[in-house]
């Protein structure tokens, strides 16, 4: 049984170390990988991707040839990247979870619109003001080099279309933060049009950056996905 997280705007695989480490520890047969886009970490050279559905064929591909059934997680950009590898698989995925973001093509408000475009200070004080620890941004070098990657990742997340195909045929699990301003439990029911499968939906006493705030929660509700997905021993 495989776990793949999807990363949300600006992050590496790294962000997802200790949700892994969380739920390895209780045993559950899983093994949890994260994707690794371009311009950041290893593969700092590379261009950014000019769309999320340019990132989708090549993770899908790689996905397809990972063992055993496969749950797919993706928070915020990460939810609409996941939901375009589910789409873009040749067997649908054993269950798609997505949090802190709106539904593909749903309506964007403009504050959430305008994010890719804002002045440094301001895309910075936006973040923190969701939950993002400012303390990074205060480091120049850190700074000149998350803010490229943040803007790349955020107009991907913003341009960002459901393929005009059939939506993915798994179940889908949408979980929200009760205080998230970004993707408001309300919004994430719009989610329910993006499968022909089952649908459920979920909140948790957090903000937007839940993946960090909401740790336990999110990994008891994934744990519970994983038991449900697995094969039987």
């Amino acid at each position: 049984m495989t776990l793949v997280c999807c990363p949300y705007a600006g992050a590496a695989p790294t962000a997802f170390l200790p949700l892994a480490r969380t739920l390895t520890a209780t045993g559950l047969p899983v093994t949890v990988v994260a994707a690794q886009l371009p311009g950041r970490g290893r593969r700092i050279r590379e261009p950014f991707a000019p769309s999320l559905r340019a990132l989708a064929g090549p993770l899908a591909a790689a996905v397809a040839n990972l063992p055993g059934p496969v749950v797919l997680y993706g928070h915020s950009m990460g939810a609409l990247l996941a939901h375009a590898v589910a789409a873009a698989l040749p067997d649908a995925p054993a269950e798609l979870v997505v949090s802190g973001s709106r539904p593909p093509g749903a309506h964007l408000p403009e504050g959430v619109r305008s994010w890719p475009d804002r002045a440094d200070e301001d895309l910075v004080a936006g973040l923190v003001r969701l939950g993002a620890p400012a303390e990074p941004f205060a480091d120049p070098e850190i700074r000149a080099l998350a803010l490229p990657v943040l803007r790349a990742d955020l107009r991907a997340a913003a341009l960002h279309r459901p393929d005009p195909g059939p939506p993915p045929a798994c179940p889908v699990t949408a979980v929200a933060g009760l205080r998230d301003e970004e993707a408001p439990p309300g919004a994430m029911a719009g989610w329910a049009a993006h499968t022909t499968g089952s649908f459920s939906r979920h909140a948790l006493d957090g903000g937007h950056f839940l993946v960090e705030e909401c740790l336990p929660g999110l990994a008891a509700l994934l744990g519970e996905v994983i038991r449900r997905t697995a094969p039987a021993r």
